[in-house]
């Protein structure tokens, strides 16, 4: 009886999110085959101008604060990011309130990491919740991603890059969510050409969000993603250059495309501090194609006598951006 009664309840709930006026809105708040609170995506440019924090909204807050960490994340240091990008993002480890899987949000050396951005292909990836709370309780900051891809995305940026009343009304929702929901900063990566007016817009947008996120959400950063140019093409560059610093100049640091080779980063380092300062140098994992490290060898890049730690000089950072990536 019992039984009968849960999948009634169950039932219950289904048909009334399918026959709400807002049927987006919850389902992506509850799994319609469960009916289980689960973290979530905004798709498009409508969702992310029009969302407004709900009840429902409650279970996608974290309640993990910061962790202090020594030596802090802002201190003159190397550091390692770790991209999560597992099968387009949102599997088990949407589920809130446990999944099946053991170790849907499972990571086994916190200590080893400052910074955990969680990535998918949606306009607006905010990080599950449980993903938020276990890297705080160890100190590690993490960000969302904001991502523009392919014709869609380059209409997305035309629209929201047009002029300073659209880039700054994104940016204020991209703050909004970050406090709201209690994660720690914004990967931009933006995956299209740009027309000469959005490409002019990027670097105010990108002071203007890193600014708002300073002035909200302590510790925040704004990392830019290697990808297009100071003229609007996309062409990814593997380094920090004269094409896209720009962009590096305008929020809190920039990570690296993962086809480099030592002869960039030797580029990067004979350029003085600014080239290695807040320069995030990718690593994938899965060493697709002709690439440094990846596989059992990324220890060969990120440690100790490692590729990057040797480029070091002086007060210069070696950062370390490990590109997580499988099946999307």
């Amino acid at each position: 009886m019992r039984y009968k009664a849960e999948k009634g309840k169950q039932a219950l709930l289904r048909a009334l999110i399918e026959s709400c006026g807002e049927v987006k809105t919850a389902a992506r708040h509850y799994d319609l085959d469960t009916t289980e609170p689960i973290s979530f995506s905004l798709k498009t440019l409508e969702e992310l101008l029009s969302w407004q924090a709900s009840d429902a909204d409650f279970f996608n807050v974290a309640t993990v604060p910061l962790a202090n960490r020594q030596p802090p994340l802002a201190s003159s240091r190397p550091r390692t990011l770790i991209c999560h990008d597992m099968m387009g993002g949102y599997q088990q480890d949407r589920f809130i309130q446990g999944a099946e899987a053991k170790t849907a949000y499972a990571f086994y050396h916190w200590d080893y990491i400052d910074i955990f951005t969680y990535f998918s292909h949606s306009l607006v990836t905010i990080p599950p919740v449980c993903w938020t709370n276990a890297a705080h309780k160890h100190g590690v900051s993490v960000q969302g991603t904001f991502i523009t891809e392919w014709r869609d995305g380059a209409k997305v940026c035309e629209s929201f890059l047009a002029g300073e009343e659209a880039y700054r009304a994104v940016a204020d929702k991209l703050v909004q969510i970050a406090d709201y929901y209690g994660f720690d900063g914004w990967l931009i990566n933006i995956e299209n050409t740009l027309s000469e007016t959005a490409v002019k817009n990027t670097p105010s947008f990108l002071r203007y969000l890193t600014d708002q996120m300073h002035g909200r959400v302590a510790g925040s950063l704004v990392l830019w993603y290697d990808s297009v140019l100071e003229n609007g093409e996309l062409k990814w560059q593997n380094e920090l250059n004269d094409k896209n610093r720009v962009f590096f100049r305008s929020c809190d640091g920039i990570f690296t495309n993962y086809n480099w080779t030592e002869q960039h980063l030797e580029g990067m380092a004979s350029d003085g501090a600014e080239q290695l300062h807040n320069v995030y140098v990718g690593v994938d994992v899965f060493a697709r194609g002709d690439v440094v490290g990846g596989k059992f060898e990324t220890d060969k890049v990120c440690a100790e006598p490692g590729i990057v730690p040797r480029l070091q000089q002086g007060q210069h950072q070696g950062l370390c951006g490990v590109f997580c990536r499988k099946g999307s």
